[in-house]
């Protein structure tokens, strides 16, 4: 029996340390870090390179928010004509505009990068923006 009790204090210890020691070594972003400041850091941009991808992303926002505002009117006229063909074809219409516009916008922050990391950061971003279904706010985090 007490040998037993000896092996669990050890595994105890040791999944403590372990978990302590992750922590120490690699501590996790912080969870309000935007999207730019995540792109800076996870793509190892220049201050230069920030600088040109923040403004990027200034001006493509208000783009983003007529986009989204424009697919839920929208979808809110389909929802109340749900066999009406027309408002149907329309939200797809809106919803491949801001697909497009959208790709548009991260190639030319990928257009910023060095060429390896603008790879990565396509081969991250353009499959959710491909498979993005406009229920809930597109986000890279």
């Amino acid at each position: 029996m007490k040998r037993w009790l000896t092996l669990l204090a050890i595994v105890a210890l040791v999944g403590a340390g372990s978990y302590f020691a992750t922590r120490a070594l690699w501590p996790a972003p912080p969870a309000d870090e935007d999207q730019v400041a995540w792109i800076a850091r996870e793509f190892k941009l220049t201050p230069a390179q920030r600088d040109a991808v923040e403004k990027l992303h200034r001006d493509y926002l208000p783009v983003c928010s007529d986009h989204c505002a424009l697919i839920v009117d929208a979808r809110e006229r389909l929802a109340a004509n749900p066999g009406d063909a027309a408002l149907r074809a329309d939200v797809a219409r809106l919803e491949r505009q801001c697909q497009q516009a959208t790709l548009a916008h991260v190639r030319q922050v990928a257009a910023c990068m060095e060429p390896k990391q603008a790879q990565r950061f396509l081969s991250l971003v353009e499959p959710r923006i491909l498979h993005h279904d406009h229920n809930a706010v597109f986000g890279l985090k």
